[in-house]
């Protein structure tokens, strides 16, 4: 049986990303990312349709913005023969709630629709994740392998994230990092766009820390 690491092992990575998000730079580096006309920016986000319930060809092309490629074969179990049946997923997952008020009902139904997703031969971890994040930008954090390596504590990687921001002073500090240009964009895009350009090793996230004096967490 697995045994996921314990609640001190989750404090203490809430501690971790606390002091990252203070890293002199970090805000720069966060703007440029939403500046920079080659990264996906706001346009993950504000891309197409994007209606509550229902998963779009607009949907699917945000997510390839963000180094995801889609089967045809899973594009059209997306888009045709499975349509129906995701959106009635999709429909029992709130989306006017942020993650650090999130029941545990809540985020049960995130599961269900995360097994659904992931049992789909052609649909992984990051894709999967990324295209929560596209259909409830509040709730679900992008967990894609970046992050997962930036939290470092296996199998449990919400409940840090959720932690880290059940702390209205953790909210804020993420808040400090939006830039004017992300203004419409959820908490949970800062977050995760400053989670990449701190950990990602792209050649992409190296130049925007070179150009912003950020260290590589």
């Amino acid at each position: 049986m697995l045994t996921l690491p314990s609640d001190q092992a989750v404090d203490a990575a809430v501690g971790r990303l606390r002091v990252s998000l203070a890293a002199p730079g970090l805000a720069e580096a966060v703007a440029a990312y939403f500046a920079e006309p080659d990264f996906a920016g706001i346009t993950f986000s504000a891309l197409g349709r994007n209606p509550a319930d229902e998963i779009t060809a607009d949907d699917l092309l945000a997510v390839a913005l963000l180094d995801i490629t889609w089967r045809p074969r899973v594009v059209r179990l997306l888009l045709e023969r499975r349509r129906a049946e995701f959106s009635a997923l999709l429909a029992a997952v709130p989306g006017d709630v942020d993650l650090w008020d999130a029941t545990d009902d809540d985020l049960k139904q995130v599961d269900v629709l995360w097994d659904a997703l992931t049992a789909v031969d052609g649909i992984g971890t990051a894709s999967a994740t990324k295209l929560l994040a596209r259909k409830r930008p509040r709730l679900c954090p992008i967990s894609d392998s970046v992050v997962i390596k930036a939290v470092d504590v296996p199998g449990r990687t919400w409940d840090v994230l959720r932690g880290l921001l059940e702390d209205p002073a953790a909210r804020a500090e993420v808040e400090a990092l939006r830039p004017p240009a992300a203004a419409s964009v959820s908490l949970l895009r800062i977050l995760d766009v400053a989670l990449w350009v701190s950990h990602s090793r792209s050649s992409a996230a190296q130049s925007v820390r070179r150009e912003t004096g950020l260290r590589e967490s």
